[in-house]
């Protein structure tokens, strides 16, 4: 179609998976029934910028007041996707950033590095505020992983992070847990085929408590009681790297204590994109969607 009216209500599906290739422009057309969706809340809500936590940086502000992040990832061959989540977290406002992966040769200046040492990675426990666990970090580090599950920091589980999550056998976590799977991880997750993409949130979220991203054309959020749709689909982002960079938004704004973490993270990416797509760009390196995230804040 070139263009689909939604009459009353906006329709969920039009928004996510499979319809954007099919809707063409959508339009609402509440046929004069203004205060509908008071009457007839939803089952989720489109995301907006009302939903986005906010962030308190004063001109006297300094990195101690930002909170400080561990990202495990980035091992072996796949150094880029830790470089590239530590550097979106910082974008995204972490006061400091501790990476346990890439060689000293191979990581950004500004990121602290962490050695693979099981026993030094315990004792960096102690420093940070949060975790991001699973950007290009292989099959290799379980005792890792299961010391970050186990701790009471805020966890971001990603990629290699989600994988193991799938096979562990591990405890129910007390302390917050944000999963940022794609499709096919969703699928291994709750071991079955992803048919209605609101179903699998929904599962995710009962099998392994916490809240959810559920990436792809229109990216599904759940929160601790809402389901909330993301209005943007657009091949642009569809690039080596740019679920690192999610990740890295997500842990960047979760360890400044932002309220919606995962919300405001999947807001920033698509509006940085958003900006290059109002440029003219239609094609873009993962890298370069940092150059617009203080434009997107």
């Amino acid at each position: 179609a070139d263009a689909t009216v939604m009459c009353l209500s906006p329709k969920q599906g039009c928004y996510t998976g499979m319809a954007p290739r099919y809707t063409g422009t959508l339009y609402h057309a509440d046929l004069g029934y203004q205060n509908l969706q008071k009457l007839l809340p939803g089952t989720s809500q489109l995301l907006t910028q009302r939903n986005l936590g906010k962030r308190k940086r004063t001109k006297i502000s300094h990195k101690g007041n930002f909170g400080n992040l561990l990202i495990l990832g980035g091992w072996d061959e796949m150094a880029g996707a830790g470089n590239l989540a530590a550097k979106a977290a910082l974008k995204a406002g972490a006061g400091k950033v501790f990476l346990c992966g890439s060689e000293s040769k191979n990581r950004p200046h500004e990121v602290i590095g962490v050695k693979r040492d099981i026993n030094i990675f315990k004792s960096v426990l102690n420093q940070i505020d949060c975790i991001l666990a699973g950007p290009g970090l292989g099959k290799n580090a379980d005792k890792f992983l299961h010391e970050a599950w186990i701790s009471n920091k805020p966890l971001v589980l990603d990629a290699d992070g989600l994988n193991w999550l799938s096979k562990a056998t591990v405890s129910t976590r007390k302390g917050l847990l944000i999963g940022t799977p794609h499709p096919g991880e969703a699928k291994t997750l709750i071991r079955q085929t992803i048919d209605n993409r609101f179903d699998a949130i929904h599962k995710l979220k009962k099998i392994y408590g916490g809240d959810w991203v559920l990436k792809g054309a229109g990216t599904l959020v759940s929160t601790s009681n809402k389901i909330y749709v993301n209005p943007f689909a657009n091949s642009i982002l569809a690039t080596a790297g740019s679920g690192d960079v999610l990740a890295g938004l997500v842990g960047g704004l979760l360890s400044q204590n932002i309220e919606t973490p995962a919300l405001t993270g999947v807001w920033l990416q698509s509006e940085a994109a958003r900006i290059y797509l109002e440029e003219g760009e239609s094609t873009i390196l993962a890298g370069d969607i940092l150059l617009n995230i203080s434009k997107a804040f």
